[in-house]
C-alpha cells in the first residue's frame, strides 16, 4: 500500500499520532534549550549545574514513566492522552512563573515526563499496535510532528524570546497547546472505538500478528532476552549523543563561531532530512523487516561526530545537522517497528514504556555528563571523538550478532 492510500484510509488516527508527536516538542530538549541561556543567566547556574538539574528532571520523569507507560495497555487512550496534554500545559505554567530552582525543576519534570516521555509513547505505541503490515509507514508519518516541531519552533520560539522574553514565550506556547489540543485530540479520535474493537477481535481470534517467534511477549521475559540489549545499546546512543549535542548547541555553536541565525535555518535541513529518510525507510521495513537496517542503522551517527569533531566551517553545522537528521530518520520507523515484530503487540505498552525510561535516562545524564566536561575545559571536538569510538564498537557488535551469527536472529 502506497503513502497516499494509507493516509486516505488512515488520515484521522495517524493524524492523532502526529499531533500527539507534534506536541511532545514542547518537552524536547531542543526546545528547552532554546531558552537555556536565559534560564541559566537568571537562576545564576552554569552549564554544568543546568545539566545536572535537568538531568534530574528527566531521570525522575524516567522513573515515572515505567509505571505510567504501561497504563496505555489498560486505559482508553482518548483519557489517556488528553491527561497528558493537561499534564504538559501544567509543566509549561509551571516553568513559566517558576520563582526559584527547585519550582523550575518540578516543571522540567512534567515536561520531561509529558512530553518527551508520554506524548512520543502516545505516539509511537498506538500506531505500532493498530497497524500490523504498515508500522513503518505509520510511524514514520506521525513522528513527522516532531520533525514540524524541529523545523518551526526555533524561529519562533527565538523570535518570541527577543520581544517576550523567555517567560511569555513558554505562557504563549501552554495557551496555543491547551487549546489544539481540546479541539484536536477529541477529533482525530472520533472512530477509535471500531479500531479498538477490531483490534482486540484480530487478538481473540489469533488473525492479529504475534511477533516473530509465535508469542506475546510479556516485560520480564523481555529483561531475559539478550537481543532487547543490543538493539536497545544502539538506540540509546542516538538519545544520550543526540540529546548532548542539542543541549549544548549555543555552546557548540559559539565554539565554532557559528552565528545563532545558522541553528535555526540548519534546524529546518536537519527536519528536512529527517522526514525524507523516515518516508523512505517506512516503507522497506514493512517490506523486508528491521534486521537489515540493525548493521546500518548507526553509520549517519559516526558521520555527524566526524564531521562535529575534524571541521569547522559554518557549512559544517548545515552537513552536521543533515547527518544528524538522517539518523534519526532511520531510527523513527525502525523503533516503532522493532518491538512488536519481536515481541507481539499485547504487552507493546509495558515493554515501550521500559525503553522510553531508559531513552529518558541516557537523555537525562548527557547534558549533565557533557556540560561538566565542557566546564572543565575538554573541547566539543575531543567529546565527539569519545562518543565515536562508542558508536563503532557498538556497530561492530550489533553486526556481529545480527548478521555473523545466526543465535542473534530476530526470527529465532
Amino acid at each position: 500500500m502506497n503513502y497516499f492510500r494509507f493516509m486516505n484510509e488512515n488520515w484521522r488516527f495517524v493524524g492523532f499520532g502526529f499531533f500527539m508527536s507534534l506536541s511532545s516538542s514542547f518537552g524536547q530538549t531542543f526546545y528547552i534549550a532554546l531558552s537555556g541561556a536565559e534560564i541559566r543567566l537568571e537562576f545564576g547556574m552554569t552549564h554544568g549545574e543546568f545539566g545536572f538539574w535537568f538531568g534530574v528532571a528527566t531521570i525522575g520523569s524516567a522513573l515515572s514513566l515505567i509505571w505510567l507507560g504501561r497504563l496505555i495497555d489498560y486505559m482508553d487512550l482518548r483519557f489517556y492522552s488528553l491527561a497528558t496534554c493537561v499534564g504538559m500545559i501544567l509543566s509549561m505554567l509551571i516553568i513559566a512563573s517558576a520563582p526559584g530552582l527547585f519550582t523550575l525543576v518540578v516543571g522540567l519534570y512534567l515536561a520531561r515526563l509529558c512530553g518527551q516521555g508520554l506524548m512520543t509513547h502516545i505516539s509511537v505505541t498506538s500506531m505500532g499496535r493498530y497497524f500490523n503490515f504498515n508500522r513503518g509507514k505509520a510511524v514514520s508519518i506521525a513522528l513527522m510532528g516532531q520533525s514540524l516541531g524541529e523545523a518551526i519552533l526555533p524561529t519562533i520560539v527565538i523570535t518570541f524570546i527577543i520581544y517576550l522574553g523567555w517567560r511569555d514565550t513558554w505562557y504563549v506556547a501552554a495557551i496555543f497547546l491547551g487549546v489544539t489540543s481540546v479541539i484536536l485530540v477529541p477529533y482525530l479520535m472520533r472512530g477509535y472505538s471500531k479500531i479498538h474493537l477490531s483490534y482486540i477481535k484480530k487478538q481473540s481470534i489469533g488473525t492479529d500478528t504475534p511477533s516473530l517467534t509465535g508469542k506475546q511477549w510479556t516485560r520480564i521475559e523481555v529483561l531475559f532476552d539478550h537481543r532487547f540489549y543490543l538493539i536497545a545499546a544502539a538506540v540509546l546512543s542516538f538519545s544520550f549523543i543526540g540529546t548532548g549535542l542539542f543541549f549544548h548547541q549555543i555552546h557548540i555553536a559559539s565554539e565554532k563561531n557559528w552565528p545563532l541565525e545558522i541553528l535555526a535555518s540548519a534546524f529546518v535541513l536537519y527536519a528536512l532530512f529527517k522526514v525524507i529518510t523516515a518516508l523512505l525507510v517506512g516503507p522497506l521495513i514493512d517490506k523486508f523487516g528491521c534486521r537489515p537496517f540493525l548493521p546500518l542503522m548507526l553509520i549517519p551517527l559516526a558521520f555527524t561526530l566526524i564531521a562535529l569533531a575534524f571541521f569547522d566551517s559554518i557549512y559544517v553545522a548545515f552537513i552536521l545537522f543533515a547527518l544528524l537528521g538522517i539518523s534519526i530518520g532511520v531510527l523513527m520507523p525502525f523503533t516503532g517497528a522493532i518491538w512488536p515484530q519481536l515481541y507481539g503487540t499485547v504487552h507493546l505498552g509495558e515493554i515501550r514504556s521500559m525503553m522510553a525510561a531508559l531513552v529518558a535516562f541516557s537523555s537525562a545524564i548527557s547534558p549533565a555528563i557533557f556540560g561538566v566536561m565542557l566546564d572543565t575545559g575538554l573541547t566539543i571536538e575531543a567529546l565527539s571523538v569519545v562518543c565515536l569510538i562508542y558508536v563503532i564498537i557498538i556497530t561492530f557488535l550489533v553486526s556481529w550478532v545480527f548478521v555473523f551469527s545466526s543465535r542473534g536472529s530476530i526470527g529465532y
